[in-house]
């Protein structure tokens, strides 16, 4: 409720400054406001007043009102005789007052763009200028034209602030209405009110209602931190980036990022909401605009766009914890090969250090050394591996056991997490004993000397070696020493939920240091704003073996794109095969169905495609030909390859222009109320759209087209609504030569140019011919193919090719033209054309190729053919294609 109350005792200050912020010379208009004492009693007080008034029952009277925040004496009284009436409130009134009575606090707020404002709550005196943290950078804001001062606050040119001097609440409008209003409740916490008709998404990802698809927060409690829980018969990840989307149809949509990386309890179960930090300040970044989409875009240049992942990483890479040698790897690729399955990469778990033992001094955890008895000539084993398109990523620990020398050597120079009384290193278990990995300590990312020796020592060999990425483990982290001091005399809870960040970033800096061509990219289970610009990738943890996991992690994959995170991926078919819970004669088919379901999904939407699975026992396949149904899974596969041009071309949109890479269908049509209420309904870029299954049984599903023609991607059936339609019932099993086979729905929008691998192509690597598949006639359409070498930074500095196509139409004919520039080392000059044009009742008469008639075509119903030998890429091209 907006508070508007009388100026009473309050100082109001504007002020007027140049203000100088992690040492960028940040030009803006701050204001001031210096508030009253405001009051606030607790269950603690009241309990420590019992025995003073034996005959008034404090607790209970006053229960209702325990942590209210009161903005004046005269409320805070009036309060308290609502519960006890006058007389009894005339006794304890004086005891309870001294309790409950809050030092004034001080407001500093400033605009930083025309609908973007940021605001901190601190205690009367603290007169320091408005700062924000290294997660964020300010250079991409446009500073207000105009900033009009109002008697209480400021307007610009989208935005009207409005601050009440006495409970220092600030109430943000656009044009039209106010959309939000933040009040300080605690020291380190804010309640917000806001309309009931907001859609509550972001904040990273925490798993919590089994078998639901859903990104709301709202009527929940988010509690975000960097820490594992356990989770439906597997273990999770709880990640935080304290950025919140407010999104609805029916007014502007806001986002509040809180600048604040302590553990902190996000309650949407009640109104207004409350926001409550474990520790730190109250720093908030809050912006307004019309959508989701230029919300995030404008989050984007904050904390950073992505890097470019390596090409391979949008294929498949083969996983488990573990392979024990080189013959156990090599006999899961055999097979591969031999049903014809693509593959890119495989990851190598804890195996690769060998001798990894629970409680023990010289355990190899985390070393990064070669076990060279199980794992001999590394060096060999790679480049061969590279001779056949298949590349590695190592697993990375920061636990380093005791009785080793590199613990030595990095406990000498200070460079491991320090016991307060010795300075020495502090064992990573409280109680001073072992864990399932070792007996240790842990490195402290936070020290960049450590960070730098480490990468230079360790890891840069290894890259070296021709290692393509690095998989940062239980970064949370998950196990500590709450005692440990780190960098700078910062204690644990300080640096907690940066660790996995200052680690990524370490790795990051590792290669620009060395001057490494190769791009980053590293495979995270925990994280925070930003690590996107480093080239990190994140995936859901380890996750139990159910589709009821399953359908959070989809969930969950909307609030982390949100959060910055495009390429984000899971344990398919689950890590935790006791998650499946069924009996032992219910097992092979329930895995069977799980692992398909769970392959599909992830082959269209997850980054990269990694089955992975805990086999210790060697007893149980991860391999998409070894578990579940070979055919669906070989069919999903492909699909995913067909579609990395595509795929690949939005991923450098989203690192030029912020646009993700696997939007929501509510993010990409936000003004559709059915849109925003489809959780399981999922985009791949701007044109393709499917449906998320996770769910033992189903058989079909329904799927949702928004306003307009929309083409079946396989067979090209076109669809067209108005108002939007629904097709009931849509099967997921099809029949296929081999049998009845799984698939997900997928979907092209009218105008859809979708670049692809044909069958005879299907890699990860730029393919020979430039293949399009063409959906409708639009009046207009457009689409930048992107390329590149695809595992070198030289797409940064224009080693990069673009081939621009567009479409243009009338009644009679549709034109496609394609312009290419710049080019990459080795690029191919001359390539086939292919065009598969899927068309809705025109029947062609003609095919031109620069005003020249040509026969390499033909139609086959609503399906138009058009292949053309080598062009010569360097030129433009333009196709007519004309209707009888």
């Amino acid at each position: 409720m907006l508070i508007n109350k009388p100026l009473l005792n309050t100082i109001y200050v504007a002020l007027f400054a140049s203000l100088s912020v992690n040492a960028q010379a940040e030009q803006s208009t701050s204001f001031q406001y210096q508030g009253q004492s405001n009051f606030q009693i607790s269950a603690a007080d009241v309990f420590r007043l019992r025995k003073s008034y034996p005959d008034i029952p404090l607790t209970k009277a006053l229960r209702p009102i325990f942590s209210n925040l009161y903005y004046s004496e005269a409320n805070f009284k009036q309060a308290l005789v609502s519960q006890l009436g006058e007389a009894q409130t005339s006794q304890v009134y004086s005891a309870l007052k001294r309790r409950a009575i809050l030092a004034p606090k001080q407001l500093i707020i400033r605009p930083l763009a025309d609908n973007t404002v940021q605001f901190s709550y601190r205690s009367k005196g603290d007169n320091r200028p408005l700062v924000h943290s290294e997660l964020l950078s300010m250079s991409d804001l446009l500073a207000p034209k105009i900033v009009q001062r109002l008697p209480h606050g400021f307007r610009t040119e989208k935005m009207v602030v409005d601050v009440d001097p006495i409970s220092l609440c600030v109430s943000i409008s656009d044009k039209t209405q106010r959309l939000n209003q933040v009040c300080p409740s605690s020291e380190s916490g804010f309640s917000v009110e806001a309309s009931d008709d907001y859609h509550l998404s972001g904040l990273g990802q925490e798993f919590q209602q089994a078998g639901i698809i859903d990104d709301n927060w709202r009527g929940k409690t988010r509690h975000s931190g960097n820490q594992m829980e356990g989770f439906n018969g597997g273990a999770t990840g709880n990640t935080l980036f304290p950025i919140l989307y407010a999104s609805s149809a029916n007014q502007s949509d806001f986002s509040l990022y809180l600048d604040n990386m302590y553990s902190t309890e996000w309650d949407f179960k009640q109104t207004p909401w409350q926001i409550r930090s474990t520790q730190g300040e109250v720093n908030i970044l809050i912006s307004i605009d019309e959508n989701q989409a230029q919300l995030r875009e404008a989050y984007m240049g904050l904390v950073g766009k992505p890097l470019v992942p390596p090409r391979k990483m949008f294929g498949m890479w083969l996983s488990e914890y573990g392979f024990d040698n080189w013959q156990e790897l090599d006999d899961k690729l055999a097979s591969l090969k031999t049903n014809h399955f693509p593959i890119d990469g495989v990851v190598m778990d804890l195996q690769w250090f060998g001798n990894v033992k629970a409680n023990d001094p010289m355990s190899q955890m985390g070393t990064l050394t070669w076990d060279r008895t199980n794992f001999p000539q590394p060096e060999k084993k790679i480049a061969k591996l590279k001779t056949n398109g298949i590349g590695m990523m190592l697993i990375e620990e920061s636990y380093i056991s005791d009785g080793l020398d590199e613990h030595q050597e990095m406990e000498r120079s200070g460079y491991l997490a320090k016991d307060p009384k010795t300075a020495k290193a502090i064992n990573a278990k409280s109680d001073g004993g072992g864990s399932w990995w070792g007996k240790g300590g842990m490195i402290d990312w936070t020290n960049q000397d450590a960070a730098t020796k480490w990468h230079d020592w360790k890891r840069a060999p290894l890259i070296d070696m021709g290692i393509m990425g690095h998989w940062t483990d239980l970064g949370e982290p998950e196990i500590y020493n709450s005692k440990g001091v780190y960098a700078n005399g910062k204690a644990h809870a300080d640096i907690h939920n940066w660790f996995n960040y200052k680690w990524l970033e370490s790795i990051y800096h590792g290669y620009q240091r060395h001057g490494t061509k190769l791009r980053p990219f590293m495979m995270s289970r925990s994280g925070a704003p930003g690590i996107q610009r480093f080239g990190a990738s994140m995936w859901s943890g380890d996750i139990g073996s159910n589709l009821t996991s399953l359908a959070v992690h989809i969930g969950m994959q909307n609030n982390m794109m949100l959060s910055g995170i495009d390429y984000y991926g899971s344990d398919i078919g689950g890590f935790h095969r006791k998650g499946l819970g069924v009996t032992k004669q219910e097992k092979p088919a329930v895995l069977k169905e799980t692992y398909t379901q769970w392959f599909a999904y992830s082959s269209l939407f997850d980054v990269p495609v990694r089955p992975h699975t805990e086999n210790l026992c060697n007893c149980k396949e991860t391999a998409p030909d070894r578990v579940g149904d070979m055919a669906s899974n070989k069919a999903n596969l492909e699909l995913r390859y067909q579609l990395i041009p595509y795929i690949y071309s939005n991923a450098h949109l989203a690192y030029k222009l912020a646009k993700p890479v696997f939007p929501s269908l509510a993010y990409q049509y936000p003004n559709d109320e059915k849109a925003k209420a489809l959780g399981n309904h999922k985009m791949l870029g701007e044109s393709l759209l499917s449906v998320a299954v996770a769910k033992l049984g189903q058989r079909e599903t329904n799927v949702y087209l928004p306003a307009g023609k929309w083409f079946d991607y396989r067979t090209g059936q076109a669809y067209q609504s108005e108002q939007g339609t629904e097709l009931k019932r849509q099967p997921l099993y099809v029949e296929a030569e081999e049998g009845m086979r799984y698939q997900l729905p997928l979907y092209a929008k009218e105008g859809a140019i979708i670049p692809f691998n044909p069958n005879s192509e299907l890699t990860s690597d730029v393919p020979n011919t430039i293949a399009l598949k063409v959906f409708g006639v639009p009046k207009h359409s457009d689409f930048t193919l992107y390329e590149d070498d695809g595992e070198t930074t030289g797409y940064q500095n224009g080693e990069l090719r673009k081939t621009e196509i567009q479409i243009e139409s009338t009644n009679r004919n549709v034109a496609l033209s394609f312009v290419t520039t710049g080019s990459y080392p080795n690029a191919p000059v001359k390539r086939p054309l292919l065009i598969e044009w899927y068309l809705a009742d025109q029947n062609v008469r003609k095919v031109l190729l620069d005003g020249e008639v040509i026969n390499n075509w033909e139609q086959d119903n609503n399906r138009l053919s058009v292949a053309l030998n080598a062009l010569d890429v360097r030129n433009a091209y333009s196709i007519v294609i004309e209707f009888e």
